[in-house]
C-alpha cells in the first residue's frame, strides 16, 4: 500500500517542483540554497522517469540573457578536441556516456596527482582528522579533497573553465549551463563493507535538474582499481524496479535482466569521460590498488543540493575565461572581481 501511496504522490511533488524550480530561477539574486522539502520533492519525482529532470528543467528554466550562452574559444582547450564535441554529444545521447579518443596529456595527469598526493584530504566515513592521503597505508575506503583546496592547482581550475566540455554540456542539455561542482577523489581497497557509503553500489544522482558530469582518471586503471560503472541507456530509462532513489546491487540489476547492458571503463591515466550519471553508475570497489579521480559538473540551474561558492585564486587563464564566459563560472565571480 505504501509503495502505491507513493506512487501517487510522484505526480503532485512533480508539479510542485516544477513551481519551485521557477520561484528559484526568478530569485535575484540567485538563492543561496533550495528549501530542504524542496530537495525532496525533487527527487522523488525523478522516480518517475530519468528523464523528468530535463523535462522540468526545459520548463522551468529559460535563460534570455545572451550572455548565457557564452562560451570560451574551444580551441584554447589542452584537453578536448573540438573535432570530437559533436561525437561526444551524440555518444552521450546514445548510451549516456562517452569516452573521448584524446587522453589528457601526461604533463597535466602529472602536475594534478603529484597536487593531490600532498593536498589535504577527508576519510570518508571516519572521524580522522584533514590530512595528506597516506598512500602507503590508507585506513579509509575514500579520501575527499575539498574544492576550495582542489582550486589550488592550476591545473584543476584549467579543467574546471575548459571550454570544450561547457560547450558539450550546453550541446547536450539544449541550455546554458554553470560549472556547479568539483569532486576531487582517491578510492582504496579498504572497506569494501563501506560501498554504499563510497558510491560503489548502482545508483542515480539526483542533485540537479539537468546536468552533465566529466570524470578524468589520474591513476591507470584496470578492471581491479575502481573503474567507473554504467548501465548502457539507462539515462532514458529504468525498468520500474530500479527507478527508486537509493543504492541498488549488482544482484537487482541482473534481475532485471540488464547486466549485459553493463559497461566498465578501465583506461590509462588521462583518461576523460562525459556521463549523464542520472544513469545507473557506480564506482567498482578497488581490489587491486588505488584509484585517483577528479571531476566536474556542468548544470543548468543550481537548483537542488547545497552548493559552494567558493573563493580561489585564479589564475590568468582562468580569469580571461570567466571574461568570456561568466555565466558558466558563475560561482566564482567573487575571487575574479578581488
Amino acid at each position: 500500500m505504501s509503495e502505491l501511496v507513493e506512487n501517487v504522490l510522484r505526480y503532485p511533488r512533480l508539479m510542485r517542483t516544477l513551481r519551485d524550480a521557477r520561484a528559484f530561477e526568478a530569485g535575484n539574486p540567485t538563492p543561496a540554497s533550495t528549501d530542504g522539502q524542496a530537495q525532496f520533492r525533487m527527487r522523488s519525482a525523478m522516480d518517475l522517469n530519468p528523464r523528468i529532470g530535463k523535462w522540468i528543467s526545459k520548463r522551468a528554466i529559460q535563460q534570455k540573457a545572451p550572455l548565457a550562452w557564452n562560451i570560451a574559444d574551444v580551441n584554447t582547450s589542452r584537453l578536448v578536441d573540438p573535432a570530437e564535441i559533436d561525437t561526444a554529444v551524440a555518444g552521450v545521447r546514445k548510451r549516456g556516456f562517452y569516452v573521448f579518443n584524446q587522453v589528457v596529456g601526461a604533463s597535466i595527469v602529472t602536475a594534478i596527482r603529484e597536487y593531490a598526493e600532498r593536498a589535504p584530504c577527508k576519510a570518508r566515513g571516519f572521524d580522522l582528522p584533514v590530512s595528506k592521503y597516506p598512500r602507503s597505508a590508507p585506513l579509509a575506503g575514500r579520501y575527499d579533497i575539498a574544492e576550495k583546496v582542489s582550486l589550488g592547482c592550476p591545473e584543476v581550475q584549467e579543467f574546471v573553465s575548459d571550454p570544450g566540455m561547457a560547450l558539450i554540456a550546453q550541446k547536450y542539455l539544449e541550455q546554458p549551463v554553470m560549472m556547479d561542482e568539483v569532486a576531487f577523489w582517491w578510492t582504496t581497497t579498504q572497506h569494501s563493507e563501506m560501498a554504499n557509503l563510497n558510491a560503489q553500489l548502482f545508483h542515480q544522482d539526483r542533485d540537479r535538474l539537468s546536468f552533465l558530469k566529466f570524470f578524468v582518471y589520474l591513476t591507470d586503471v584496470s578492471p581491479d582499481t575502481g573503474p567507473h560503472v554504467y548501465l548502457s541507456g539507462s539515462h532514458r530509462d529504468i525498468p520500474r524496479s530500479l527507478r527508486g532513489d537509493g543504492r541498488k546491487d549488482d544482484d537487482a540489476v541482473r534481475a532485471a535482466g540488464l547486466w549485459g547492458d553493463v559497461s566498465e571503463i578501465a583506461g590509462p591515466a588521462g583518461s576523460l569521460m562525459a556521463v549523464d550519471t542520472i544513469g545507473l553508475h557506480k564506482g567498482k570497489t578497488p581490489v587491486g590498488g588505488d584509484r585517483l579521480a577528479l571531476e566536474i559538473e556542468f548544470a543548468t540551474s543550481l537548483f537542488g543540493a547545497d552548493y559552494e561558492r567558493p573563493s580561489l585564486e585564479p589564475t590568468s587563464l582562468m580569469r580571461d575565461r570567466f571574461a568570456q564566459m561568466p555565466w558558466v563560472l558563475q560561482r566564482y565571480s567573487a575571487s575574479m572581481s578581488a
